[in-house]
Parts: C-alpha cells; structure tokens; sequence
C-alpha cells in the first residue's frame, strides 16, 4: 500500500456506456509532494479541492488551486497533479464516462483548455459529492444506484455551468479570472474549439504519420496561424506538444516487453535509430537506458 496517499473509493456496478454515467467516487489526503502523472486517462475525472494546497498541469499549463478549486480532467490529455509540499491539499473526485460526456461538457463551457474553477460554493459541491458517492454505497440494485449517481452528477455538472456560463457571456466566450461572488468563476485560457480538436486528434492518432500542415489543413488553418493559436492555449507549438505525446507514450510503453522498433512504430516512428536519436533528446538517455532504470533490480 502507498504509505504516501490515503484515499477511500466507491464503484459503480452497473455503468452504461452511451449515457453519462459514474465509474466511481472517492476522497484523498495525499502527503506532501505526492502527485499523480504526467499520465493520461480512458475517462473524465472532476476533483474538488476540501483544503491545502496543490498544483494542476494541462496542455501546457500549470495551476496553482486551494480550497474551492474544482479542475476536470479530459480522456486522453496528458495532466500531472501535485500535492504542496507545506500544505498538502484533500480533496474529493467523481470518474464518469459516455458518449454523451463530451458533448455535455462542452456546452456548459467546460473544454480541454478551461478545466479549472474557482468557486465558494465549496459546501454545496461537496454536498452533491456526498449524495453521488451515498448512491453508489446503497444497498440495492446496481442499475438504481447508476441512475441515481448520474442524477447527483448532473446537479454537480449544472452548479459548474451556470458560473461559466454566466461570466463566459460577457467575455465572448472567454472566462473571468474573478473569483469573488457566490457563483463558480473559471481561470481564464484562451478557448477555441479548433485547437481542442487538434489537441484531440494528436492524443488519438500519434501513432500514424501525423504532419503540422495535415492537422492545419484539416482543420481549416495555415500552419503558421494554427500554430500562433495552438500556442496561445497550450503554451507549446503543435510539433512540441505532439512531440511529447509521442515521448511520455514511448516511456509507458518502455517499461513493457515491445522491443526498441515496436515501441518506435507504435508512437509514430518508422525508423528505430531516428527514433531513438528523439528519445535520447527527449530523456537524456537512450530507449535501452531509460528501459535499464525502469526495470526492478534483480538482487
């Protein structure tokens, strides 16, 4: 057991997968500096901070939060969270998925590049975090505690989007960095719905023979506005933002038992030796090397 993070879960036992649907819930108290990542996930996760302090790093960004704090995490996006080192935080989360998630999102505001919030509602949003995970706890059928749970998720959901939607509305879209008042108030990043596609389609398909100038023209863009654009709401230019995709993809799957050119093939590369020529760029220390360190020791 990790002696560094204490945490206590619950599971859903009947999830769909077409509707909005909870996987599971649960509360951490990290230990100072414990964190979690750069990893990606196969689902949504929404966390809200109870106390301290802790760091949230997106597509490029870092986020300092405390208490109130809500930040969501996107299938397929690259994060890392971190607890402080004086302050470590606690906080509570909901997992959920479904077809439907994305496009739900998306319509309270809520995007790959405007994942955090502020909010003073703190008591209201762990109430409802309560009530979800109570659902999920009851001893009754699974399919009544799934529909339940996605209730609670919804009126979680919907305390999230009004704020955003309301601050939202007088910046074209754009959110306020305003954190007084009873509603949520979301951070301000520059959101376009473009760059989450593109954003997207190099976490789905790093592994084909992507180019800048493919994803731009399939977007719409030249290269060089999408790039101004990419870089404006993730920090790093497409090529280095796909860059890293393709290495932190590399690492993971270095620690398995693909040799050298089948993990280069999986993350996009046809030539071993190039690709271990990026690595090394990348880690400082060739693919064998970085497997070598990764490997329990035998003694």
């Amino acid at each position: 057991m990790d002696t560094h993070y204490h945490f206590s879960i619950s599971m859903n036992k009947s999830p769909l997968k077409e509707e909005i649907s909870v996987l599971f819930s649960g509360e951490g108290r990290p230990m100072e500096g414990h964190y979690i990542g750069p990893a990606v996930h196969d689902f949504y996760l929404i966390h809200l901070v109870l106390e301290g302090e802790g760091t949230f790093e997106t597509l490029g960004e870092s986020y300092r939060l405390g208490k109130g704090d809500v930040f969501v995490i996107f299938p397929d996006i690259l994060v890392k969270y971190e607890a402080d080192m004086q302050y470590p935080w606690s906080y509570v989360w909901v997992a959920f998925s479904g077809g439907l998630a994305d496009a739900a999102l998306s319509e309270l505001g809520i995007t790959p590049d405007c994942t955090v919030i502020r909010s003073d509602r703190t008591t209201r949003l762990r109430r409802l975090f309560r009530m979800l995970r109570k659902s999920l706890d009851r001893n009754s059928l699974p399919s009544l505690g799934n529909a339940e749970s996605a209730g609670w998720l919804r009126l979680l959901l919907y305390e999230l989007g009004m704020g955003m939607q309301r601050r939202q509305s007088e910046h074209g879209g754009e959110s306020s960095m305003n954190g007084d008042g009873e509603d949520a108030d979301v951070l301000h990043q520059p959101s376009y719905s473009r760059i989450d596609q593109a954003v997207r389609l190099m976490n789905l398909q790093y592994a084909h023979q992507l180019t800048i100038e493919g994803i731009a023209a399939t977007l719409g863009y030249h290269r060089s506005h999408l790039t101004k654009l990419f870089k404006l709401a993730t920090g790093l230019s497409p090529a280095q933002y796909l860059f890293k995709v393709r290495m932190k993809k590399a690492e993971r799957l270095l620690e398995g038992d693909l040799t050298i050119a089948q993990v280069a093939a999986s993350v996009g590369f046809g030539d071993p030796l190039f690709f271990s020529k990026q690595f090394r760029r990348w880690s400082g220390r060739s693919p064998t090397a970085f497997r070598k360190e990764r490997q329990p020791s035998s003694e």
